[in-house]
């Protein structure tokens, strides 16, 4: 009997734990709300990773509450139709949404980008090759964004939405990269939330979500919930809890590893010089001795070098010019002493008739002619003959 009491006082020790939890989360409910109107007006950086073309984009897109242009302009092309490389204006509500839930989350990763704007003629492709894209996407119109976060489970990713109520939620837990979809239409989620769950994420029991049986949730579903599903309860209080936490100001998520931080100031080590290598006292006086040492002076001043005048450039003959002319005038001389030999013996052979002559002259008595190697007196009386 005394056992049994005992069970029974502990389960209602559970259950006030639990009821306990429950209104911490929605006092966190309550204040996350406020914080983030309270703070809507504040500088906001987001970053975003592309899963399909590998790009990142990090960038400042609002500074004291308004949008910057050129910074949205960026996201629109970040967040295009990556098959035809098409863009258009992404729904800035739709941008502040992305935002806020990755801000209250604490990720420290970029916004991983499944899918956002999608054009008529991918989403119909889509529609007909795999299936399950509605003829009317609002990703048509760049009103929704499929989305994951590496560092957060997926579940705190579509709770996070779903108790935001400002449009559709998707979850896609078992996609080969679980995602959940996000747009700014009307207040739905798919699939439906199970009632106990729904309960526990709106305690007040007010909430535009339609649980998975239909009809609206009541209060006693919030205390059949906080009974039955106690580990539920638990995760979903840890999670309000979570949103309530004080976040930083501005929160930038980078790709780049956080570099690790110093335990203290670096500084110079000490190392010991190797054993033979270090100078003894005496060496080092001696150094010392030579370095105050004067310089050495030059016993005279410089003077420039005189050199001999080079003759001038045209006399100069480099040997090769020299054995050249030497040639040259070996080969004149040659060629006239053979032209002098030959006109000697052409000479020569001019006289011999004329000696012939003569001597058969001298022979038989008789004058010889006189031919054109004889004297005057020979060729004397011919001329006068001719006269005659």
């Amino acid at each position: 009997m005394k056992s049994g009491k005992r069970g029974n006082s502990i389960l209602p020790a559970r259950r006030w734990g639990i009821a306990v939890l429950i209104a911490v989360a929605l006092l966190a409910l309550v204040a996350g709300a406020s914080a983030i109107t309270a703070n809507s007006s504040r500088d906001r950086t987001i970053s975003f990773y592309s899963v399909n073309t590998k790009e990142t984009l990090t960038v400042q897109y609002m500074k004291n509450g308004k949008r910057i242009p050129e910074a949205m302009e960026k996201i629109n092309w970040i967040l295009r139709d990556w098959r035809k490389d098409e863009s258009t204006q992404m729904d800035t509500d739709l941008i502040d949404l992305v935002w806020e839930v990755h801000n209250e989350l604490g990720s420290a990763e970029p916004i991983h980008i499944i899918s956002a704007f999608r054009s008529r003629g991918t989403n119909d492709m889509l529609r007909r090759t795999v299936g399950g894209q509605a003829s009317q996407s609002r990703h048509i119109l760049g009103k929704a964004i499929d989305v994951t976060f590496p560092d957060v489970p997926v579940k705190k990713l579509r709770y996070s939405a779903l108790i935001r109520e400002r449009g559709g939620v998707g979850y896609y837990p078992t996609s080969a990269t679980p995602f959940v979809h996000l747009d700014t239409d009307r207040v739905r989620a798919w699939p439906r939330v199970p009632r106990m769950e729904l309960a526990l994420l709106f305690p007040n029991g007010r909430t535009q979500h339609v649980p998975d049986d239909g009809g609206p949730i009541t209060p006693e579903d919030v205390r059949r919930a906080r009974a039955a599903n106690s580990e539920v309860a638990q995760q979903i209080a840890e999670f309000h809890e979570q949103r309530a936490q004080p976040k930083v100001p501005v929160q930038v998520a980078s790709l780049a590893p956080s570099l690790p931080q110093l335990l203290m100031a670096p500084r110079l080590v000490d190392r010991p010089a190797p054993l033979g290598t270090r100078p003894t006292d005496r060496e080092r006086a001696t150094l010392a001795a030579l370095a105050d040492e004067p310089l050495p002076r030059l016993v005279t001043a410089p003077a420039p070098v005189s050199r001999p005048r080079q003759p001038p450039a045209a006399a100069v003959l480099t040997s090769g010019e020299m054995r050249i002319a030497a040639a040259a005038t070996a080969d004149g001389a040659a060629a006239a002493d053979r032209a002098a030999s030959a006109a000697g013996r052409h000479a020569a052979e001019r006289r011999r008739p004329c000696q012939v002559g003569r001597a058969r002259q001298r022979r038989s008595g008789a004058a010889a002619p006189a031919g054109p190697h004889a004297g005057p007196e020979a060729r004397q009386p011919a001329r006068d003959r001719a006269l005659g």
